[in-house]
Formats: C-alpha cells, structure tokens, sequence
C-alpha cells in the first residue's frame, strides 16, 4: 500500500512554524522576560538617579562657589579703598585673625562707613556703621549687618586675615605681622584666605580661596 503526504515537505516545515508562532508564551517564558525587564528598568532608573543627584550637587557647589567669589571681591575693593574715618580716626580700626575694622567709602556717598568684616558660624559677616554728628562720630556697634559668604571652614589654625607691613614680601621673617596687632598703621597689606566646602560630608575637600590687596591710601612704598 502506498502513502501519499498530503503536505509538501516545505509546506509542512511552515505549517509547523506558524503552529509555534500562534502558540504564544508560556508562563515561565513571561515571568523570565518580566523580570529581565524590572532588572533593566531598575539599573536604569538608579543611573538616571545618580547622574542628577551628582550633577545637581555639582551644579548647586559650582553656583555657591561663585558666590564666594562675588563677596571675596567685594571684601577686597573695600579693602583696597580704606581711608580715614569721617572722625579723623586712622584708617584701619583693628586687626585680627576673624575679625577686621576699617573705614571707607563703600556706597559711594561722600561718607565713609566704618567697616566690619568677622567669621562667625561658618558664614562672613559684614557689618556697617556710619557716622553722625557734628563732629561726626560712629555708634559703637554695627548699624547693619549681613552675610556675605557662606560655607566657610577655616579652622582656628587657618586665619581668615593675614596682616603685613611695607617690607613686605622682601622680610618674611616679620611678616605676616603677630595678632592681634596693637599698631594697626604698621598694615599695608592684608591677605585674604578663605576655606571653602558646601557640603563637608561630600567630596571634593575644601577649596581654598587666597587672595592679597594692598591699601592704596595707606601705600608708602612708591
């Protein structure tokens, strides 16, 4: 007796793929893909979450250190343009290691404030007095005050201010001059050193701000 195949042997080798197809996923088959997929998305979703957690603490660092650049300028311009108080006083109040007093002219008015820049809890004070009177004098305390650098963590070994006198930089054996410094008019030249670290707990380390300004109206070294 003879048999004939009804399919062709192509046709029968489609037919059985077609069967396959339509068959669809088995149940172990979906969860193995389910869980390549929550593997997937959950590596994915923690990369996306450490690139802007790290990028939004870079960009936030970049924006503060941009702020302690902006106030150690405005420190240093009115440094340099310290000069005698309204009251006749010399230019330069007191010196110290956190703590300076000085007079100038820092709104531009014609009058001259008296200036206090100190550190205190991490953050850069500056104070303002002006004067009064007929003879002017100033008010013993700050009239206002405000914050003009943050995130500042000098040590008690890392002195915001550094104060030299006119042998400077040719006598650094007497220089920078010993705090605090009972004759302020010895002071041509003060040095400005800020450590700085928006988040302590978080790397980099500190950055280090340094920078020097002369005292044009005090300069006797021409």
């Amino acid at each position: 007796m003879i048999f004939f195949n009804k399919y062709p042997k192509k046709q029968l080798g489609s037919y059985k793929k077609d069967s396959f197809s339509q068959r669809g996923l088995t149940l172990v088959e979906m969860l193995i893909a389910i869980a390549i997929f929550s593997m997937i998305l959950s590596g994915t979703l923690l990369l996306i979450r450490y690139i802007y957690k790290n990028y939004g603490f870079a960009m936030e660092q970049g924006l503060s250190l941009n702020e302690v650049q902006g106030g150690l300028k405005t420190i240093v311009n009115e440094i340099r343009g310290a000069q005698s108080a309204d009251s006749g006083a010399y230019a330069i109040a007191s010196a110290d290691e956190f703590d300076f007093v000085f007079y100038a002219d820092v709104d531009n008015d014609g009058a001259t404030e008296r200036v206090h820049y100190y550190l205190q809890n991490g953050i850069i004070q500056r104070g303002i007095a002006e004067s009064s009177g007929s003879p002017p004098i100033y008010p013993s305390e700050d009239q206002t005050t405000s914050e003009l650098v943050t995130h500042v963590v000098n040590t008690a070994d890392q002195p915001l201010f550094y104060f030299h006198d006119t042998n400077y930089p040719v006598d650094q054996i007497n220089n920078p001059l010993p705090v605090p410094i009972s004759d302020v008019s010895m002071i041509r030249l003060v040095k400005m050193d800020i450590y700085y670290n928006y988040d302590p707990y978080r790397a980099p380390n500190n950055i280090r701000l340094e920078s020097f300004v002369e005292m044009r109206n005090l300069k006797d070294n021409w």
